[in-house]
């Protein structure tokens, strides 16, 4: 929260000292009031990220999630696909030299730039990640997101900005096969970091998606187990992994240049329980609420399946909540 500045220079007479201490009176009181107003339960939000596929992924169930809580949601996108911050930073300083690349998003199907968008509406929250490849690299943000941060200031000036925390891939994704030391608990150990890092920087709330399915997958229910009898190498025509207990999409089957069906594991992006499972993380923090309700079920979820979800969920907000608190 940005404290306003005050002139507190006390004027000669009396009677103006008197006024400048009521205002100064008053504006205590304004600050406490914005203080408690940030704090409190949302009943609207207008939100909009700037990102890629893993803003997306939240945003699968999060409106549906904002109509059983009795909560209005106006959701705005400023994500493309695999985007780093490098590339947003890139398309910004394109919009604003005037170059037609900059127009590199999509709004209602047109074309548009991260300045238009940003100046489209009264957004009240400004969500930003880095991509996820990059996500544990923390030397791969600076100079991106404050170029990012100052267009967010500049075209959006009543907007938070917010820090979307990403997750670590599973544990069969190409990315770990590289013998580089690399796999699932060192990613999660660097996005942490990273992201932690960022916060502390600028002072930004924290959506802590990627500590709620690192508190998931810990446990035996959604541990990240490949089918045993899928055969990944050489997958049956048009089959996919039977993998219930899962929080990742596992892979799917897309044609190639040659028109041919080819089985592609993907392992990084989430399925129904882990889209849920973020759009409860992004709910809970985004409309400030202790609670995330309970009647809405995705297909193919079952109700003790989202029940045990939420439960991580709030796990994961709430030490997030009691992490920020300590800093102040």
């Amino acid at each position: 929260m940005k404290i306003p500045a005050w002139n507190l220079t006390l004027p000669v007479s009396k009677s103006s000292q008197i006024s400048v201490w009521l205002r100064f009176a008053l504006a205590l009181v304004l600050i406490a009031s914005v203080a408690t107003l940030s704090a409190a339960e949302r009943a609207s939000l207008k939100l909009l990220t700037i990102g890629n596929s893993f803003a997306d992924n939240p945003l699968t169930y999060l409106p549906a999630l904002a109509k059983d809580g009795g909560k209005t949601l106006v959701v705005g996108r400023a994500n493309i696909g695999g985007c780093s911050l490098e590339r947003h930073a890139r398309h910004l300083a394109q919009a604003e030299a005037n170059d037609p690349a900059g127009r590199a998003y999509k709004d209602a199907g047109k074309s548009v730039s991260l300045p238009e968008i940003l100046a489209s509406n009264q957004w009240e929250i400004v969500t930003i990640h880095q991509d996820s490849m990059d996500s544990f690299k923390f030397e791969t943000y600076h100079p991106h997101v404050d170029k990012i941060i100052a267009a967010v200031h500049k075209y959006a000036p009543q907007a938070e900005i917010v820090i979307q925390e990403t997750w670590a891939y599973r544990e069969d994704h190409v990315f770990f096969k590289k013998n580089d030391g690399l796999n699932p608990p060192k990613m999660y150990e660097g996005i942490i970091g990273a992201y932690h890092k960022l916060a502390a920087e600028t002072g930004f709330r924290i959506i802590p998606t990627g500590d709620a399915m690192n508190l998931a997958r810990q446990t035996p229910h959604w541990a990240s187990v490949p089918d045993k009898n899928f055969d990944f190498k050489n997958p049956p025509a048009g089959k996919l992994p039977s993998e219930p207990n899962n929080l990742f999409n596992a892979g799917s089957w897309k044609k190639n240049a040659a028109g041919e069906s080819k089985f592609t594991l993907d392992a990084k992006h989430l399925n129904t329980a882990g889209k849920y499972l973020a759009g409860a993380v992004w709910y809970q923090t985004l409309f400030n609420t202790d609670t995330i309700p309970a009647g809405f079920v995705p297909p193919n979820l079952t109700a003790e399946d989202t029940a045990d979800l939420r439960t991580h969920a709030s796990a994961a907000v709430n030490a997030e909540r009691a992490r920020e608190d300590s800093k102040k």
